[in-house]
């Protein structure tokens, strides 16, 4: 389990329907400019700034459009999780690295130049990992040690960059209980690493003392940024103190992607951090990131914010009362498409807020609820061990909320409907009868991102795009009942060129959504070029498809002319 995982498990384990105690404050927001020449990657049209409400900071001194990229930066330090060691560069995270460092056997690279380029570091990681191997544990160390590892040696040349890793916040002072057992852990599991046998030795990174330790590991917890693919698909840790200046918000105006330019680009320069506007940004506006999923309910967002950055978030969305929040919401019992807020065991009151017609089966909702999050992190920790008996577990609980009334995109149903569409295109390949349930789950997964998440959100462009594709995969040769023209019209997925077309229309959403979310000037990284060649092909073969058709036709049409003639 990569670090990043175990993070997200630590910090989502509340259950939704727990009472949210955390108190809101805000102070004034008095603004002040701070010199940024600690930081040499912070282009010109960026300031950091102190506000009394939320700290330090990073702020725009120019407008800025939706998918805009505010800035770029290498990560100072990152490591690939254990489980893509064998698959991807371990220098700039490219798949299908075959080359194996011959010493550790642990690593690997495109080539050797990307061999030559992380030498300097892996020399040290290499022998620490021989060292581990020797003492006759196979286990390798997780992406969070070896990243930590990384800083350590990276620490022993003094530097801008040390400054920077030094100017990183650290909560030491305020660790919640709960997480006490992860940092000892860090600290610990990195002093064997380093093959530290006595508290002496650490002066030689630039510690002083096993404070110092705690507070690098403190430091590292609270900034430690996950390197995706092109996809969102998790590789490993990174450190970024430029990128971890910037604030929360679960309303965010930007995100952090790692788009990549191209599937083989420059050694040297990936994987490269992209900082990218999800909006327009006002000159003097302050950049605001997720730190947490934002498609989480405002209880569970609030304790994963104070497990792990001892701050409550006070944004625009998590201060409003106004409204239903599709997050906590369910559909009016009378049927006028309005939606009621979730009851909660405090509160079981609950009215439409379009016709105001009253909610009667509470106790059914939140026993929906109660159950539907116990599945969902049993079927989180089994979709890799037993998929089977994680699919199961979606299966059997998607109509358990849905009928208690529970929107697209509400918790847990929503967070059940995206794992039981990963569940399904992992079978896809040796089962393609499920192609349109499939397609369905993913529908129904879209639905609901595009209720809570911003247009343009990298999330939203690729669920759109994967959707998109499902629609354009050869359909699976079944028997299908024929209906009527009403009846064929309402039915979904479709088929034949209604379709392909619906693919199409899908896809060029998608694209236009991947260009904000991963950069306009990156033409949507590489999810965004792949998505354009779909587009491309799937032109071609609707219009094919069309002209056969219509070549079909007029052969029967001749055909039929030619028999009244005689």
């Amino acid at each position: 389990m990569s670090f990043a995982t175990l993070k997200a498990a630590r910090e989502n384990k509340r259950s939704y329907v727990a009472a949210c105690t955390l108190q809101n404050s805000r102070e004034s927001e008095a603004v002040h400019e701070q010199p940024a020449a600690t930081y040499q990657s912070i282009p010109d049209d960026l300031a950091i700034r102190t506000s009394s409400a939320s700290g330090r900071g990073l702020w725009m001194t120019r407008k800025c459009a939706p998918g805009q990229v505010l800035f770029v930066v290498k990560p100072h330090a990152a490591a690939l999780s254990n489980d893509r060691l064998g698959s991807y560069c371990s220098q700039c995270f490219a798949p299908d690295a075959l080359k194996r460092c011959t010493r550790c056997q642990a690593i690997h690279y495109c080539d050797s130049t990307c061999q030559n380029i992380d030498w300097a570091v892996h020399k040290h990681e290499c022998a620490a990992l021989q060292r581990i191997a020797a003492s006759g544990d196979s286990a390798i160390p997780s992406d969070a040690i070896r990243c930590l590892g990384r800083i350590m040696w990276k620490s022993q040349k003094k530097g801008p960059w040390t400054q920077e890793i030094d100017s990183l916040q650290s909560h030491i002072k305020d660790i919640k209980p709960s997480a006490y057992e992860l940092h000892t852990h860090l600290a610990i599991s990195l002093v064997r690493y380093l093959g530290l046998s006595s508290p002496s030795e650490i002066a030689s990174f630039g510690l002083a003392s096993g404070a110092d330790l705690a507070d690098l590991v403190s430091r590292f917890v609270t900034n430690t940024f996950t390197v995706t693919d092109a996809s969102l698909t998790p590789l490993g840790s990174s450190v970024s103190p430029p990128v971890a200046l910037i604030n929360h918000s679960c309303d965010p105006n930007a995100v952090v992607v790692f788009p990549r330019a191209s599937a083989r680009p420059s050694a040297a320069q990936e994987p490269l951090m992209h900082v990218i506007a999800l909006r327009e940004i006002a000159a003097d506006e302050e950049i605001l990131t997720a730190y947490v999923d934002t498609t989480l309910p405002r209880a569970i967002r609030h304790a994963a914010l104070q497990e792990t950055y001892c701050f409550t978030c006070a944004c625009s969305l998590c201060a409003s009362n106004v409204g239903v929040d599709p997050r906590e919401s369910v559909w009016c019992p009378k049927g006028c498409g309005g939606m009621c807020p979730m009851p909660t065991e405090e509160n079981s009151l609950s009215r439409c807020a379009k016709c105001k017609a009253a909610l009667q089966k509470t106790d059914e909702v939140l026993d929906a609820v109660r159950i539907g999050q116990q599945a969902l992190d049993k079927a989180t920790a089994h979709q890799f061990s037993d998929p089977a008996k994680a699919r199961q577990l979606t299966t059997n609980l998607i109509p358990i909320l849905v009928s208690a009334g529970l929107t697209p995109a509400a918790h847990p149903l929503l967070a059940l409907t995206r794992l039981h569409q990963a569940l399904l295109v992992a079978e896809l390949a040796g089962a393609p009868a499920l192609l349109d349930e499939t397609v369905v789950a993913a529908t129904k997964a879209v639905a609901g991102l595009d209720a809570v998440l911003r247009v343009g959100h990298p999330v939203r462009g690729i669920a759109r795009a994967e959707l998109g594709k499902l629609l354009a995969v050869d359909e699976p040769a079944r028997a299908r009942t024929p209906g009527s023209a009403a009846e064929e019209a309402l039915r979904y997925p479709p088929s034949g060129a209604a379709r392909l077309r619906l693919a199409l229309e899908t896809l060029v959403r998608a694209h236009a959504e991947l260009t904000v979310g991963f950069g306009t000037t990156n033409e949507g990284g590489l999810a965004g070029q792949g998505v354009r060649e779909d587009v491309v092909r799937l032109e071609r073969e609707l219009g094919v498809w069309t002209k056969g058709v219509g070549e079909a036709l007029k052969d029967a049409r001749e055909a039929a002319a030619g028999s009244r003639q005689k």
